[in-house]
């Protein structure tokens, strides 16, 4: 297949639209977040180079990614989800090495993430990370954390959503988490496939750490 130049930097420029109309909107008083906010805007303002070694790959839950793309109604996240379908054969769906002998088998079927701009991602970025998590309709992300400051919103699909010792808290298509350095966090999905966009900053270089091993 030919490598996708356009339809990535469509992405990129939707994302980087995405993340500045947050700068503007909401993010007030909370500094982490808004670091998070500003690293993810300047470096997607950068000229960043086509990965054009990049190979695709799948995963069970990938099942789930066409409905999940067609439930993407916001309209603001609708574009978003347009580009992912025309780069979806493209992706490199992953699973985290660091859950595994950890997390129950069905996870691993439940459950991927694909880093569209990142270092290793189709646009090569060393100071960020942007893709996607997919999780399918039942299933339990346990608690984990990582050192890299994390901010996700819900494109399709309405799921349960824990920090620390909280309660869950139900999240909605639009809604959005953050994340910062070390906080722990699980999810679970109850009857609707998820997909969500991420950011990563920071500590982008090391994956996250299932609760079990902190």
């Amino acid at each position: 297949m030919e490598f996708p130049n356009k339809e990535i930097l469509i992405f990129k420029e939707n994302i980087l639209n995405f993340y500045k109309s947050l700068k503007n909107s909401y993010l007030n008083n909370e500094h982490n977040l808004f670091s998070h906010v500003e690293d993810v805007i300047s470096s997607l303002e950068d000229d960043l180079g086509f990965n054009i070694g990049h190979k695709p790959n799948i995963q069970p839950v990938c099942r789930f990614l066409d409905v999940c793309i067609s439930e993407t109604k916001n309209n603001d996240l609708k574009k978003i989800s347009e580009t992912i379908n025309s780069l979806k054969h493209f992706l490199n769906w992953r699973l985290n090495d660091n859950y595994k002998n950890i997390f129950e088998d069905d996870f691993f079927k439940n459950e991927s993430f694909v880093e569209i701009i990142g270092p290793s991602g189709l646009l090569i970025c060393d100071k960020i990370r942007v893709g996607l998590l997919l999780l399918g309709d039942h299933v339990l992300y346990p608690s984990h954390n990582h050192q890299a400051l994390e901010f996700y919103t819900i494109l399709s699909g309405s799921s349960m959503w824990q920090i620390n010792d909280e309660n869950f808290i139900l999240k909605k298509p639009g809604d959005k988490i953050f994340h910062d350095e070390w906080v722990t966090h699980a999810m679970k999905t109850n009857g609707e496939p998820v997909l969500a966009l991420f950011s990563w900053s920071g500590m982008i270089e090391k994956e996250a750490i299932p609760l079990s091993l902190n």
